[in-house]
């Protein structure tokens, strides 16, 4: 142990050895008291250069690289030196700051932690650590926080130091959430005393990770402090606490006293009380857990099939870690011993996802996925001997390779739904098998159409005489999918399907179980694929029943029991109206027994509780206003008389959830064959009541008349085999769709290519767009990868060729990529350069299959050798420094090809020379690609011209390639983009096309570079060159025509060269035959035109002040005549003095009666309007008072009155204004209103 400070913080924890081989994490402890892991040595600085490695090694490749090669072969490459930080183990980035995991870890410490990293762990990654302090004591994992993506990012735990051993978890999702207290998974054991932890993140969505503590311990928890720790590992408690730890009081909350008392064994509860603390009424439903005799040694079980018969629940079959994959296995339960046993026999193969029934005393057991892959086999095993017997079908007519599904027996028929085949994909079809016929048919059913899912459960009516589904994971397309909340209902009669309510839970792999009248759905795998968790789980906690009668879901209080028993993947039965739940998955595989117990009608002790216990799932009845009653007891022990004294609850008003609106009503059938009130409208299901512009379609015979509910039938199908099966269905191989074949097209082929199931190679199944799992040697469809592995069974997948080699142990030629594989150990060969092979393997050696292979001499799994030289030097002695890389490589580990060569160089791979046509330094170390050093040179050897941008020549032979530059143009290149960093010439070509005009060139340089310019013409065909190492910074040049023959026919060329630069680089330049401007001529010309425009515009303004002076004055004209065209006549007019009547007061009075009548009264009305002819115009006149001064009479001989006139329009009907309208003035509803418009003003004095 060493202590290290560094920048104010200190770091504890195993550093690495002297020799160099072995890390183990490092712990910083912060000065905020966060837990993160740290480095063992401060940053390191890059001396000279602006780099910084704080967890890691500065390296300067230029220093290490070995020429071997003539320096004219990399003559004009950028020799900038390349610096870079070399990381320690579980750090990352350009300054080796981002701590992550990755690689392989070797724990040796008693205690430690364990996590994915700082913040979001990184996408598609792998890690793994191995705890092995060599302590013989079990390893003890408790996880504080853990959140990964559901069903696609898991974390391995295995009971030994390889893949090899056994499995303990296998979880994921988001499970304990950052900052909780909430321990949902229980304490892991490890009790080999080593531990092997493996994580794989895929390249979709990443979250917070997780974070584990580990420690070496006898006993769990170190008994908490509240026992005593035996040497066999167990808890001996203190009085009052229980569980394997001592963490669990006997009597929680002290019985809830006075409703119970504690006793040695727990709580004694008093009379109408339950539960473990006697706290819940007998009125109310609750769950408690069985703690049977195990016979078996019962190590968890997942997807299992189990059914009552007898008094015993049988379990057959399912997943588990730890059983042995060759022998199918069956237990039973007996609910009165309350002893869980096993049934000896010789039995098929081990499978899960299969269905069994009871039908005449006889077990029949179909499908299921044995070794994960699906099959149709067909069993059926006799109670009274034990033994089984492979059913053979009678006809041609074979059932599915299918795992997933869910069946049921109605009479004498065996009807199987849905689940999913590796070759068909999701199926919607249903199966019937006739066991008096003993054949398999495929059923054609009306009604409703429904998609195919995955891990449905179904329930049979018996009253109703329907098979109720719900639920599945199915798909949307070819790659797509989805879960369902959906409710179907199937008539086994006549074969119809009908959509029920949803129960707004969409789940899969949950259980459904038939009470009374209620159907009771339990746990499920909630998850839907998003990036953020809405709330939904891996593993489900949800409970909730179904009112048959009433089509209502009811959402109930969910199991508090501890351990949390969230979990999918599990069975349910129901005996003696109680549901037992057995085994199911939630990261560990589960073997315990819980029970739901319905309340007691009979204990509620109002009538209001009576009736409310319907929406617990609980149906009671009140009889005589008082008593509370089970309605079964209430109709088999009262008369008839008595039946209208019984009261039941009724139905709940549906919530208005937009059902008819719901993607599975998309289909007119659908819509119309549901238990809503739903119509069909022009491609829409609506509610009932809704308006439709055009009629309604009502029943299912009226959709079958619409082509678009015809085409459902075929969208559903997203798989090339299912949609063959259907006749009037066509496969898009383009749009990857089921299409609706149409009337009078004829199928030009119906063959579909391999599907995935049946690639056997990684290369095979990816090159045909499919999923390939390594650990399985599976391949699947992109689509079904969930169904396909339900329990993170795939450890790795890939849909990518390139990837494949990363799957095989084989194919890793290097022990650092060989250990990101978690199957994979290094095998050094002894000759202390690197050299190996990658095999499978652990902590003690290759696997047993490959431990005599005797190229293997030292055995490497949670270190590499130090010597990493590939083979291509050796190493000094005690030292990981190569001595002289040979063979053409450089690198730290002789791992790359040195410049101009190319290869794989890793574990003894050669290098070989560039093959350029010397146009290139150097090329793709890799691929060979050639970095050609001359733009406009292109191909992977260098051998062509890039013609589509006008770069023309030979490349081959010493030639090259010249960009054709067009006369008169300014033409600039710009060299910058990280794709030009290796060229270092171009070349310029141009022939100039007039005769008698000279050239100018001019070119013009961003950074110093030397340029070449020569001529060629058809007399001399020899190259002659004008200029030799020129600068182009700044050069012009003219060539005449009288020294030159130019034009077409002559081809006189000129050549430009421009080399020795470094990216990057601009450069612009022309080439041009115009002639130079004359002055005098431009100003000339200049002001001719600028006066000849001035003097048009001044004339067109003249022109336009006489034409605006004629039209004013014949517009005058026109109203002149207007006006004394107008009709005259007389009126009287009777005026009041403003002083008459004046009241008596003082002046101030006066003067505010004077200005307040003014206001009230003074109002430009018109006198007289005088229609002109035509009704249009008129003439309106009014009577203006003349201003007094401060005089109260007007001067002696005059009147003091003028009268205004003007022509004005008239419009009776003009735009009332845009505001709000003031209140009406009261006039006689006969007299015609007539609104003036003054359009102008003109006034005679009189």
């Amino acid at each position: 142990m060493q202590w290290l400070a560094c920048r104010g913080l200190c770091y504890v924890g195993l550093v690495r050895s002297g020799s160099g081989v072995r890390w183990t994490s490092v712990i910083l402890v912060g000065l905020f008291g966060s837990w993160i892991f740290g480095s063992v040595e401060c940053g390191r600085n890059c001396t000279g250069y602006d780099i910084k490695c704080v967890n890691g090694q500065c390296v300067d490749e230029s220093q290490t690289m070995r020429s071997k090669v003539n320096d004219s072969r990399s003559s004009g490459v950028n020799k900038t030196p390349k610096v870079s930080c070399q990381c320690d183990p579980l750090w990352s980035g350009l300054s080796c700051d981002i701590f992550t995991c990755s690689g392989r870890m070797h724990l040796q410490s008693s205690s430690g932690v364990i996590t994915d990293g700082t913040g979001n762990y990184t996408t598609d990654n792998k890690c793994t650590w191995l705890i092995d302090g060599g302590l013989d004591l079990p390893v003890r994992l408790r996880f504080k926080e853990f959140a990964t993506e559901c069903s696609w990012d898991h974390l391995y735990i295995f009971d030994g130091n390889s893949v090899s051993a056994p499995l303990i978890a296998v979880l994921s999702g988001m499970i304990i959430p950052q900052n909780s207290q909430n321990y949902v998974i229980p304490e892991l054991t490890a009790s080999s005393g080593s531990a092997y932890i493996y994580f794989y993140s895929d390249a979709a969505y990443n979250m917070s990770g997780f974070t584990i503590e580990y420690k070496y311990s006898l006993c769990s928890n170190n008994c908490s402090g509240r026992g005593v720790c035996h040497d066999n590992g167990s808890c001996n408690c203190d009085p009052g606490w229980a569980g394997l730890s001592c963490d669990a009081p006997l009597c929680p909350g002290n019985c809830s006293f006075p409703n119970g008392t504690c006793q040695t064994d727990g709580c004694n509860c008093s009379s109408g009380f339950q539960g473990i603390d006697c706290s819940i009424p007998l009125y109310k439903s609750h769950w408690t857990t069985v703690k049977y005799q195990d016979r078996v040694g019962m190590s968890g079980v997942a997807s299992h099939s189990s059914f009552l018969y007898g008094k015993y629940l049988w379990l057959v079959g399912g997943y588990s870690f730890q059983l042995p994959t060759n022998s199918l296995r069956i237990l039973r339960y007996d609910f009165e011993q309350n002893i869980l046993e096993n049934v000896s026999s010789v039995a098929p193969a081990a499978r899960y996802g299969h269905s069994t029934v009871v039908y005449k005393n006889v077990m029949y057991m179909y499908g299921g996925a044995v070794k994960n892959t699906a099959t149709d086999e067909f069993w059926e095993f006799n109670f009274t001997s034990s033994l089984w017997n492979q059913v053979v079908a009678v006809g041609t007519t074979k059932p599915f390779e299918t795992v997933g599904h869910t069946a049921q027996v109605v009479g004498s028929l065996l009807f199987v739904f849905f689940g999913h085949s590796p070759t068909y994909g999701f199926l919607n079809t249903v199966q019937c098998y006739s066991f008096e016929n003993r054949t398999w048919s495929i059923l054609t059913t009306s009604g409703a159409i429904v998609k195919g899912v995955y891990g449905a459960s179904s329930v049979f009516d018996n009253v109703n005489r329907v098979i109720l589904i719900h639920g599945g994971y199915q798909s949307e397309s070819f790659n797509t999918y989805s879960l369902s909340d959906s409710l179907l209902a199937f008539d086994p009669v006549n074969l119809s399907w009908k959509i029920l309510r949803g129960s707004g839970q969409y789940k899969y792999l949950h259980s459904a179980s038939l009470l009374g009248r209620y159907m009771f759905v339990f746990g499920g795998n909630t998850h839907n694929d998003t990036s953020v968790s809405q709330g939904a789980k891996c593993y489900s906690l949800n409970f909730m029943a179904y009112d048959i009668d009433c089509d209502q879901w009811y959402v109930l209080d969910p199991p508090d029991l501890d351990p949390d028993p969230s979990r999918f993947g599990h069975s349910a039965a129901v005996y003696n109206d109680e549901i037992f739940v057995f085994g199911g998955f939630n990261g560990l595989l589960l073997s315990d027994l819980l029970v739901y117990k319905p309340g007691n009608c009979e204990s509620a002790p109002t009538r209001e509780i009576c009736l409310s216990m319907k929406s617990s799932g609980v149906s009671c009845v009140l009889f005589n206003q008082s008593e509370c009653l089970n309605p079964d007891f209430a109709g088999k022990n009262l008369s008839l008389s008595n039946m209208d004294m019984i009261k039941e609850a009724a139905c709940p008003t549906p919530p208005l959830t937009g059902v008819c609106e719901k993607e599975k009503l998309k289909a007119c059938s659908s819509c119309v064959v549901n238990s809503q009130e739903c119509v069909w409208c022009e491609s829409e299901c609506l509610p009932r009541n809704a308006s439709c512009a055009t009629s309604e379609i009502t029943s299912e015979s009226q959709c079958y008349a619409n082509s678009s509910h015809n085409s459902m039938e075929c969208i559903y199908l997203h798989n090339c085999f299912a949609c063959s099966l259907n006749p009037a269905c066509l496969w898009n191989v383009v749009t990857h769709r089921c299409e609706l074949l149409q009337s009078g097209q004829m199928p030009l082929n119906k063959t579909c290519e391999d599907s995935c199931s049946v690639h056997s190679s990684c290369e095979n199944c990816t090159g045909a767009s499919c999923m390939w799992c390594g650990s399985q040697l599976q391949c699947v469809e992109s689509n079904a990868y969930v169904t396909s592995f339900p329990y993170g069974q795939c450890m790795e997948w890939t849909t990518q060729t390139s990837r494949c080699p990363a799957t095989r142990c084989a194919d890793l030629k290097s022990c650092s990529s060989c250990q990101q594989n978690p199957m994979c150990g290094w095998g050094d060969d002894g000759t202390n350069t690197g050299l190996g092979q990658c095999t499978e393997g652990g902590l003690d050696g290759p696997a047993a299959s490959l431990r005599n292979f005797s190229v293997l001499t030292d055995w490497y799994f949670t270190s590499c050798p130090q010597c990493q030289c590939n083979g291509h030097s050796e190493c000094s002695r005690n030292s990981s420094v190569c001595l002289s890389c040979g063979d053409m490589t450089t690198g730290l580990n002789c791992e790359k090809c040195m410049d101009g060569f190319w290869g794989n160089p890793i574990v003894g791979g050669n290098c070989t020379a560039c093959e350029c046509n010397n146009q290139a330094d150097v090329c793709n170390s890799t691929t060979g690609v050639c970095y050609c050093r001359t733009r406009g040179i292109v191909g992977d050897r260098c051998q062509e011209c890039d013609k589509a941008h006008k770069y023309y020549g030979d490349p081959l032979n010493g030639g090259t390639c010249y960009y054709e530059m067009a006369i008169d143009w300014i033409f600039t290149f710009n060299l910058s983009s990280e794709e030009n960093r290796y060229y270092t010439q171009i070349n310029f070509m141009n022939i100039p096309p007039s005769k008698d005009k000279d050239v100018d060139f001019s070119i013009s340089c961003s950074a110093d570079a030397s340029m070449n310019i020569s001529v060629k013409t058809v007399t001399d065909a020899e190259e002659k060159f004008l200029f030799l190492n020129e600068s182009c910074l700044s050069f012009t040049s003219k060539f005449s025509h009288k020294v030159y023959i130019f034009g077409p026919e002559y081809n006189t060329t000129f050549y430009v060269y421009v080399y020795n630069f470094q990216t990057p680089f601009t450069l612009q330049m022309y080439f041009s035959q115009n002639e130079p401007l004359d002055l005098f001529r431009f100003f000339i010309t200049f002001f001719s035109c600028f006066f000849s425009l001035l003097l048009i515009a001044f004339v067109s303004w003249k022109l336009k002040q006489r034409y605006d002076q004629y039209r004013r004055g014949q517009r005058h004209i026109q109203e002149m005549a207007q006006m004394a065209n107008r009709p005259f006549s007389s009126c009287i007019l009777e005026l009041d003095s403003p002083l008459e009547s004046q009241p008596v007061g003082s002046r101030e009075q006066l003067l505010q009666w004077s200005s307040g009548r003014r206001k009230r009264e003074c109002k430009a009305t018109p006198v007289t309007v005088e229609p002109l002819f035509g009704q249009k115009a008129a003439v309106l006149s009014v009577i203006v008072r003349m201003p007094k001064g401060d005089e109260d009479y007007t001067p002696s001989d005059q009147s003091g009155l003028a009268i205004g006139s003007a022509l004005v329009t008239l419009c009776g009907h003009s735009r009332q204004a845009s505001t709000d309208p003031a209140k009406p003035e009261k006039t006689s509803k006969h007299r015609k209103k007539t609104d003036v418009v003054i359009t102008n003003n003109s006034s005679d004095i009189i």
